[in-house]
């Protein structure tokens, strides 16, 4: 299984009113052409700035469209394909995390990464020729540590994560919507935005305060070139992470505080994961330390493609903020995960629906057949009840059989309908539903017999049912007119009729053309055939609605979706642009990354004319390793301060939570 890093991009976006109010430099710049992105220190201009190389970096003339375009197309496109995906914002609170994931619906360039995944996500299924979709979505928070699905109809209701050894983690109860279109997901995106947790605070009037993940899973059908069906399934993690904060910044008080301090541990367990994945020499990697990392498990060193956005303020009142986000992005950078198409899995929603479109079309089939001859029974019925009309003789005594009639018509399909279910789910073999058939057709031959012996006045033969024991009833002495023994003799006839064609289901079964359920349903006819003699008026109660079946077969068409742009020549030559589009710009910056490569150690390999030419070169080779030093020395005790900072905080959190435990 072949292994890709973590694609990590860096994005930053203009100052804000507050930083112009506050007079603040700019203390970040970028290199687009090489990846590269430089901070300086604003309380140490004579150091050099810190650079850090990544696989974009997006300056604050830059648009979301472009960004996607370049970066995050590949991945959605790979999520088309039947991978897993995953893209996340990162960055301290303010930084532009919500608006690089949902953008604003004007300028149309600034929208989204979300809303135009949506977008490709359809136009790809609207492409694609001989394959089926079935996209479901779902949206959820993790606030204060608690996971609610945001669009459910109690979006405060904490919901459990579970982990199952195929499906992996999951969240049990969460509510799935199944879309059709962009228009339906930007709908429930909205609706689910809306009832995310946002505060107020002094760098953020609308700050989240809560992890959202908004996953879109993928279903897809194709046939291959001998008609044989091929199921694979994708999944898009769409998340904005709550930004860090500093609550001498923020001025979070009260709940505000409360959510900082959640936020800003489940920001550090995060940490700790991807620190455990780049060190290499952890063996534990503390997943299970936040429910957020428990989440991402599978986007960090499993089976999905990841791109992590880290956002910045350019300002120098966020230095240190900046600074530690990107040497948290450059960390990331090296995370390596194993991601693979999952071709035909166990759990497939779209193969269920499947299965159950053909059976129910089998089943409005055989109804529809099955209704025709049951008319031109009925008339039969009819004309019998009409001869027998015109006998006049021993009417109770007819009453009394139709009785019987009645009684043993509705045991028998009753018996009928349980045998069946019970092949449905057992599957057992040709030979017993054969010989259970027969034993049914006995019975039933038996009790008729039995019927018309006590019409016409004789010893009915003895017989013991296990189900059920007729009731004995005294018999008439007058005998019943002719005519009544239609009824019978039709229901033996049909019987017979029955009967040749159980066994030719069941050779045509044997021989591999049916299986044991076709037979099963092809009865249907024959039995409601029987039942049309004794009771015209009467609809089998196995038999199903046929308007229900014709809409629960509409239903789940509908749900899926696939190939209406098929033709259109012009949309697929738009997405064959775009693709060659971001290859292209991959392949630049992965020669912009080995040109910065060779020029550092380009004067290892240089060949001198002369001893001044050597001492010349050695010396400026001298004087960029001292530049390496001091950066080195530097970023050392830069490391050192912001640890302790950190540890600072951590000790305050530990000292606050105390006092709130004592508290309550």
């Amino acid at each position: 299984m072949a292994s890709e890093t973590v694609r990590v991009v860096v994005r930053c976006r203009p100052s804000n009113s507050r930083e112009k109010e506050l007079s603040c430099r700019e203390v970040v710049t970028m290199d687009p052409g090489r990846g590269q992105c430089f901070i300086h220190k604003p309380t140490a201009p004579e150091q050099p700035p810190k650079h850090f190389t990544f696989d974009g970096v997006f300056c604050m003339d830059n648009s979301t469209e472009q960004l996607y375009n370049e970066i995050a197309y590949p991945l959605v496109e790979g999520v088309t394909e039947g991978y897993n995906g995953t893209i996340f914002a990162y960055g301290q609170t303010g930084s532009g995390k919500s608006f690089t994931m949902q953008g604003v619906s004007y300028p149309p360039s600034q929208r989204g990464v979300i809303p135009r995944a949506f977008e490709h996500i359809f136009e790809s299924i609207q492409c694609t020729e001989n394959a089926k979709f079935l996209v479901r979505a779902s949206f959820l928070e993790i606030y204060n540590e608690e996971i609610h699905d945001l669009l459910g109809q109690d979006t405060k209701q904490k919901l459990e994560l579970k982990e199952h050894p195929e499906r992996g983690v999951y969240v049990k109860d969460l509510s799935m919507h199944t879309v059709h279109s962009v228009a339906e997901c930007e709908r429930i995106m909205n609706i689910g935005w809306s009832n995310r947790a946002v505060g107020y605070t002094l760098m953020n009037k609308d700050s989240s305060r809560s992890h959202s993940i908004f996953t879109i899973h993928l279903e897809m059908c194709s046939i291959d070139d001998k008609g044989k069906d091929h199921i694979r399934v994708g999944k898009l993690n769409l998340v904005d992470l709550a930004g860090s904060e500093r609550q001498a910044k923020t001025g979070a008080t009260g709940d505000r505080l409360k959510e900082a301090t959640k936020i800003n541990l489940s920001l550090s367990a995060l940490g700790n994961v991807i620190s455990a994945l780049v060190d290499g020499k952890s063996k534990h990697i503390p997943y299970r330390d936040s429910k957020l990392t428990r989440m991402l498990q599978d986007s960090l060193g499993g089976n999905t493609k990841t791109l992590m956005v880290a956002c910045l303020s350019p300002a120098d009142n966020n230095y240190d903020e900046s600074l530690s986000t990107l040497r948290y992005a450059n960390r990331a950078k090296n995370i390596k995960n194993k991601p693979k198409i999952n071709e035909d899995p166990k759990d497939a929603l779209l193969r269920e629906y499947q299965e159950e479109i053909k059976k129910l079309k089998m089943l409005l089939a055989g109804q529809v057949g099955s209704t025709a001859l049951s008319n031109d029974l009925n008339k039969l019925s009819v004309s019998s009840n009409r001869l027998a009309s015109n006998s006049s003789q021993n009417s109770s005594a007819r009453e009394e059989a139709e009785v019987e009639k009645e009684k043993i018509r509705q045991e028998y399909e009753q018996r009928l309908a349980k045998m069946k279910a019970d092949y449905e789910a057992e599957q057992k073999s040709n030979a017993r539903l054969q010989e259970d058939i027969e034993k049914l057709r006995s019975s039933y031959e038996m009790k008729l017999v039995h019927i018309e012996a006590f019409d016409k006045g004789t010893d009915a033969p003895e017989f013991v049912e296990c189900a059920s024991v007729l009731e004995t009833v005294q018999p008439n002495t007058l005998p019943l007119p002719d005519a009544s023994d239609l009824e019978p003799k039709l229901a033996l006839t049909k019987l017979d009729e029955l009967e040749a064609q159980i066994v030719q289901h069941i050779s045509s079964t044997e021989k591999g053309g049916l299986t044991i359920e076709d037979a099963q349903l092809n009865l249907t006819i024959p039995r409601e055939q029987v039942t049309a003699n004794n009771s015209p008026a009467t609809t089998s109660p196995v038999a199903l609605d046929q308007e229900e079946v014709i809409a629960r077969l509409k239903m789940l068409e509908n749900a899926v979706v696939g190939g209406e742009q098929a033709k259109n020549a012009e949309l697929k030559e738009k997405r064959k642009r775009r693709k060659k589009y971001a290859d292209e710009r991959k392949k630049q910056l992965a020669e912009a990354l080995r040109h910065s490569d060779r020029d550092d150690h380009s004067v290892l390999y240089n060949v001198y004319e002369s001893i001044q030419d050597e001492v010349r070169g050695k010396s400026r080779q001298i004087e960029e390793l001292q530049k390496k030093l001091k950066v080195a020395e530097i970023e050392i005790c830069d490391l050192q301060s912001e640890f302790e900072f950190e540890r600072i905080d951590y000790l305050s959190t530990i000292r606050k939570q105390e006092r709130e435990a004592i508290l309550l």
